[in-house]
């Protein structure tokens, strides 16, 4: 049954990539609009997750819907779809921002899908079964203890910048690098692709972590336990020290 839903559900992936590549190609077009301090939403976000929550519909009408345009209710079978995580990225020209989707059973988070429309991936996984990109399994990927990259992304809530800035300097202070993407969706899966050491975001919501946690469970990460509205995300190797200096 997870595979059939996987097939379909990929296919409209890649059609719903054609529609943000689209739109990303015509960015200064867009009005950008504010939900809070530096959360920026535009009509491509919400084109893109009309055309997912339409597709979705016609190949499963008995499926709900959590999108984090439209809203809905986590009520399995539910897809839990952020159409463009990184708009601000988006908005600027710069390629990091993707389409998340991840089905979620009675079993709880079953298929994670992420595309990336402008870097043309797509990586995705189903539950006990691994993860993949271009028909590749991915494993994870352990380089050890020192000098460490690291992917720290932040919102502007109260208290998260102080968290980000002690995060980053206690990074620092034991030899290992930073990166931030902007996307806390892309930065999870670069984790699970072997492109990160690790990953930490404070207090994102459920729609923009779910499908990459997925993702990152099945190449064998510990992650953070799913939630169903806000809370801290991350991703390490099992071995890693870097779980042991972010998370208090």
């Amino acid at each position: 049954m997870l595979h059939e839903i996987l097939k379909t559900s990929l296919a409209i992936s890649e059609q719903a990539a054609h529609v943000a590549l689209a739109a990303f190609e015509q960015r200064d077009e867009y009005v950008r609009e504010s939900k809070g301090l530096q959360d920026w939403v535009t009509e491509a976000d919400r084109n893109v997750e009309a055309f997912i929550k339409q597709s979705l519909s016609a190949a499963f009408p008995s499926h709900h819907f959590l999108g984090e345009e439209s809203g809905g209710e986590l009520t399995p079978p539910c897809w839990v779809i952020d159409p463009i995580d990184g708009t601000t990225n988006f908005l600027y020209g710069i390629a990091d921002f993707v389409i998340s989707m991840a089905f979620v059973d009675e079993q709880g988070p079953a298929i994670g899908i992420i595309c990336a429309p402008a870097h043309r991936r797509t990586i995705y996984a189903v539950r006990g079964e691994g993860c993949f990109e271009s028909g590749k399994r991915l494993e994870v990927k352990d380089n050890g203890d020192s000098e460490l990259v690291i992917g720290l992304n932040l919102n502007y809530q109260a208290g998260i910048p102080e968290d980000f800035i002690l995060k980053t300097q206690r990074m620092i202070d034991n030899g290992h690098q930073i990166r931030m993407s902007g996307s806390a969706a892309w930065s999870l899966t670069q984790v699970a692709c072997g492109e990160l050491d690790g990953c930490y975001v404070g207090e994102v919501n459920v729609w923009d972590a779910m499908a990459a946690q997925v993702i990152c469970n099945e190449t064998g990460l510990d992650t953070a336990p799913y939630f169903k509205h806000t809370g801290p995300i991350y991703a390490f190797p099992p071995t890693s020290p870097l779980k042991k200096l972010l998370i208090d």
